[in-house]
């Protein structure tokens, strides 16, 4: 009962971890990696999977892609999951510098709106 009141505050949750397959890309290549989902103490009801691609230029971010996973599967206690990820990267993305640079922002959201946020840096090379 404690374990599950912990995993509603996100202590103990599932979590998730975008891997990459590599952090440097150029513009129209296509980024692939793995979520990977470990579970918590607890069993919990997975709701989606959220990615967005940012992009940070001068101090303000954009949303530039933008990917959901609906999920209605359920993650058992300690339970490890890999689920396949991709994205194409437009050929009109400026290459990362001192003043551009892009992340993928995940979010793992459960049944009871808690969510396991994590955040990849990558570079765009010209």
């Amino acid at each position: 009962m404690f374990s599950k009141l912990m995993c509603r505050f996100g202590i103990g949750a599932t979590k998730i971890d975008l891997v990459l397959n590599k952090k440097e890309f150029r513009p129209g290549d296509v980024i692939k990696g793995e979520y990977e989902l470990t579970g918590g103490p607890v069993e919990q009801k997975l709701k989606r999977i959220e990615t967005d691609l940012l992009q940070y230029d001068d101090n303000r971010s954009s949303i530039l892609h933008q990917n959901t996973i609906l999920s209605s599967s359920t993650m058992k206690a300690n339970e490890q999951r890999t689920i396949h990820f991709s994205c194409r990267l437009s050929d009109a993305f400026p290459p990362s510098s001192e003043t551009v640079s892009y992340k993928f922002v995940t979010r793992l959201v459960f049944d009871d709106g808690v969510n396991s946020v994590d955040h990849d840096e990558f570079q765009i090379l010209i």
